[in-house]
């Protein structure tokens, strides 16, 4: 098995490292093209400054006619991925002056609605099919959310949270992604609190058993910083540094008294992070062509702190593949990896598959504990109805132009979940997961991705699962 994941792993790796190296070189003076003007418009809060930083082009550039097509729709697909526009346009005029041929280029941007004062309902669940399993109506948060994006147009973020619910939670959340004038230096801040009436304290056949509660029966108290470093385009570096302290009552360590294999009952710690981010996407929130990159080194527990009793390191990767085979014909590939020490930690602290978007589409209404995992997926795509515009006027003006898109996909899926501390109720650990199916994605502006797949695994399952995020 493992040999199979490391030989999958390098073809994919090879394939990211020399793909899309077809830089050409210009040879005659003739097959130059120099930019004089870029001009904007549209922009009224976003910062020049800001758009500029995303061209790959600038003004005073000269460069090969064969790549001046390439570099502005890279631009176009840069701008678009800030999240900040809903559309972009980019027309060029071309002239010749002394027998040179210059570029002035003429950007247009819808920017979006930036500013969301708005109540929330959201499931507070794993996803919304592990949620539908139980169709428990208590497992709902509403909140009061505060969101401003392109904060000053600067294309900060601004996000004060009021929740309760199932999950009581007050936040403050800063992100600042240029605080130097080449911007290439940027700053996270934020702290919270969440409370909880119930908590999952243990997982059995495979899911997780949740008791609840009058009296809160988990506090989390938490605060972060976190510097990023962008110098070039593509590329990201993050250091942050967290502290957190969770709190739970003793009824959880009655019912699980393996909860905390230590014994200690205290999980104060502080937590240092490195990621490292090479992101060439056509678009963030549903890619159809290009590639991605990243690794993350995760420390908690930094012995700061006298009865730090947590020590896990973790190292994650992922790394995506999406190759455009023409004629509305897509294909995608994805491999995450994560291992982690061994050491016996806080059951809450010991998650594997089946969070977030680590999972195999079939087991959604499962969860694998482990320390370490490998997850394969591969998607298949079809466009069915591609970047259709309508408007509708009885909307703001801001939410009025609407593109949309249909695809239909067919995937597979594999993975496997490590774990030295196994339970004889939780029989996918150790175990090979494999699953399978096909599904309809619809997708629009403000980043909106509705996913509706049906899905069989190996273990002889099947239902109709759906998700808001892009599968790879």
């Amino acid at each position: 098995m493992y040999r199979l994941i490391l030989t999958t792993f390098l073809f994919i790796h090879i394939n990211f490292l020399f793909a899309d190296k077809n830089q050409q070189f210009c040879v005659d003076t003739l097959e130059v093209i120099h930019i004089q003007n870029i001009f904007l418009t549209g922009n009224k809060i976003t910062h020049d400054k800001i758009i500029f930083r995303e061209l790959n082009i600038k003004e005073g550039d000269s460069l090969c006619i064969i790549n001046y097509s390439s570099a502005l729709s890279k631009s176009k697909a840069n701008i678009l991925n800030t999240s900040l526009f809903n559309f972009v346009d980019i027309i060029d005029s071309t002239f010749y002056v002394q027998n040179k041929l210059y570029a002035n280029i003429y950007i247009t941007l819808h920017e979006r609605w930036y500013i969301w004062p708005m109540p929330v309902f959201e499931l507070a669940d794993r996803n919304p099919n592990a949620w539908w399993e139980t169709k428990d109506f208590s497992k709902i948060n509403y909140a009061l959310f505060f969101t401003w994006e392109n904060f000053r147009g600067r294309r900060e973020a601004l996000k004060l949270t009021f929740q309760g619910g199932y999950d009581e939670k007050f936040q403050f959340h800063y992100d600042i992604p240029f605080i130097n004038k080449p911007q290439t230096l940027g700053l996270v801040l934020g702290a919270g609190l969440t409370r909880n009436h119930e908590v999952t304290y243990q997982t059995e056949q495979n899911k997780p058993v949740r008791f609840r509660d009058e009296q809160y029966l988990r506090y989390q108290y938490y605060s972060y910083a976190a510097m990023s470093i962008r110098k070039n385009m593509h590329t990201m570096h993050y250091f942050g540094v967290e502290y957190a302290d969770h709190v739970y009552n003793d009824l959880i360590f009655d019912l699980n008294p393996h909860f905390d294999p230590n014994q200690k009952k205290i999980f104060q710690f502080f937590s240092f992070t490195y990621k490292y981010k090479n992101d060439h996407r056509d678009n963030n929130s549903f890619p159809l062509n290009g590639h991605y990159l990243d690794i993350s080194l995760v420390k908690r527990g930094l012995g700061i702190l006298k009865n730090e009793s947590v020590d896990i390191v973790t190292l994650t990767g992922n790394i995506k593949k999406y190759w455009n085979l023409q004629n509305n014909w897509y294909l995608a590939g994805g491999f995450t990896g994560r291992i982690a020490n061994t050491s016996k930690n806080p059951y809450f602290l010991n998650t594997g598959l089946g969070y977030n978007n680590d999972y195999v589409r079939g087991f959604q209404h499962y969860v694998i504990d482990g320390q370490n995992f490998v997850l394969i997926k591969t998607d298949l795509k079809y466009g069915l109805i591609q970047d259709k515009i309508m408007n509708l006027p009885v909307l703001p003006s801001k939410f009025s132009k609407i593109h949309w898109s249909i695809y239909l996909n067919l995937f597979a899926d594999a993975a496997y979940s490590s774990s030295l501390y196994t339970q004889p109720t939780n029989t996918l650990q150790n175990k090979s997961l494999v699953g399978y199916g096909a599904g309809i994605n619809f997708v629009s502006y403000y980043d909106i991705v509705i996913r509706l797949e049906y899905a069989r695994n190996n273990i002889g399952e099947d239902g109709l699962f759906i998700s808001f995020i892009s599968a790879i």
